[in-house]
């Protein structure tokens, strides 16, 4: 893990904001991730074969139209072994379709990269004790390392700074050392 210690003070708030802006980054995809599954959630709801209908009733899964026996007869999806009319099946040809919630299903899990994980967890097993990012543990040894909660940085006034000056950088990181080391300056 990465010492923050042994970073300058610049260079550590530049690794706590790109660490502030992916945990927003990374709400923000939980976020969208929830709202597909919500918008899934609906779609099997409103394809859920109604209770009022016998299941031996010819229906199509998804839409409850009635089935023909001969014309429109439906056909069984490979992802739910419900029978589905052609108006509820999607997909690239007649012989590889999937119905409207298999498919909304399977875009849930392309969108959110989840079949990612799954195959990923599937060769590596998950480790417990290691389940938190590294930003995360960034974030963890910062505020360790400083005692203070760690908060999103404030962006600078817009004003028109000065040239910058290493001569006036190094004075000042002269006077820090020597508070540091006489143990001037301490925050009590």
């Amino acid at each position: 893990m990465m010492d923050l210690s042994l970073l300058q003070a610049l260079e550590r708030e530049k690794v706590l904001e790109v660490l502030q802006r992916d945990k927003l980054l990374r709400s923000a995809e939980e976020e969208r991730i929830r709202r597909l599954k919500m918008e899934l959630q609906e779609i099997r709801r409103k394809g859920a074969k109604s209770f009022s209908r016998q299941y031996s009733e010819r229906t199509c899964a998804r839409c409850q139209r009635p089935l023909g026996k001969f014309w429109n007869s439906g056909a069984v999806c490979r992802g739910c072994s419900h029978r589905i009319c052609s108006k509820c099946r999607v997909g690239v040809s007649t012989l590889d379709w999937k119905c409207t919630v298999c498919h909304a299903y399977r875009e849930v899990k392309i969108k959110s990269g989840e079949w990612f994980l799954e195959e990923k967890a599937k060769k590596y097993p998950p480790d417990a004790e290691n389940c938190e990012t590294t930003g995360e543990k960034l974030l963890m040894s910062y505020q360790r390392l400083s005692h203070i909660a760690v908060v999103p940085p404030t962006p600078p006034p817009s004003y028109d700074a000065p040239p910058f000056n290493r001569l006036a950088v190094r004075e000042i990181r002269i006077v820090h050392e020597t508070q540091r080391e006489t143990g001037e300056g301490e925050a009590s």
